[in-house]
């Protein structure tokens, strides 16, 4: 079975900004990425960051209302790592597919 047939929820080419970190190593800060494709269900971006499959990381963005319906808004996802792409990527970076799995509404506004 293909990714796309997988898929239940549409997902949006929008290159929107996010921050992100590791749920298990909040010291190391968080790191700035730019989203290439969303949807209500899951985020993937671009990172030199190594993550792993299963890894919990917490991702902060404004959710565009072409993907909700609803007015966009920031808010704070907690997530899991579903899968790490490195082939046909730059040196040193990897795709990072992640699904959201709920959230919270965050008063700080993310920056472009």
């Amino acid at each position: 079975m293909g990714t796309s047939d997988r898929r239940i929820t549409p997902r949006f080419k929008l290159h929107t900004p996010l921050s992100f970190r590791r749920i298990e190593a909040l010291a190391e800060g968080a790191q700035r990425a730019k989203a290439i494709n969303i949807s209500t269900r899951g985020v993937y971006f671009i990172t030199d960051l190594d993550l792993q499959v299963g890894e919990a990381v917490e991702l902060l963005f404004q959710m565009p209302e072409r993907v909700t319906g609803a007015k966009p808004s920031s808010r704070r996802f907690t997530g899991r790592v579903t899968h790490v792409e490195s082939q046909n990527m730059p040196q040193g970076l990897s795709g990072i597919g992640v699904q959201l799995l709920y959230y919270e509404r965050d008063l700080l506004r993310v920056e472009n």
